[in-house]
This record gives C-alpha cells, sequence and structure tokens, in this order.
C-alpha cells in the first residue's frame, strides 16, 4: 500500500462511525448501553454483522419497547 493509497482513504472513512464486532459490543454493552449482557444477549439473539454504537443503540432501545409474546 502506498502513502497515496492511504492518504485517499482517510477522508473518506473520517465520518463514517465504526462499527464493532457483537462481541466487542457485548464487553462493553453496560457502561455503552446500560444494560446488562443477558439483555444484550436477548436483544441481539440472531444477528451477525457489525454494528456502530449508535445503530446498536437503537436496536437494544426497540427490543426493550417489545412486547413479550
Amino acid at each position: 500500500m502506498t502513502s497515496k493509497t492511504k492518504g485517499a482513504e482517510a477522508p473518506a472513512k473520517a465520518g463514517a462511525a465504526p462499527k464493532f464486532t457483537l462481541e466487542k459490543l457485548r464487553l462493553n454493552c453496560r457502561r455503552l448501553f446500560g444494560v446488562s449482557t443477558s439483555t444484550f444477549d436477548g436483544a441481539t439473539y440472531g444477528l451477525t454483522e457489525k454494528y456502530t454504537v449508535e445503530e446498536m443503540r437503537a436496536h437494544i432501545e426497540a427490543w426493550k419497547k417489545k412486547g413479550v409474546k
């Protein structure tokens, strides 16, 4: 990778929020989202991709508002 290539990638990624694996978000779920690991596990059951903190926060909040079936 040349220095020109590195410089060209930086501006494109500078505005984008970083995405994290579920494992990394789970390790910090209490601090980031104010939920326990068991709540995080329930809210993320079946998810497999990487997410930003804001995407996951919105997903967890929506999951918490769902009723029990």
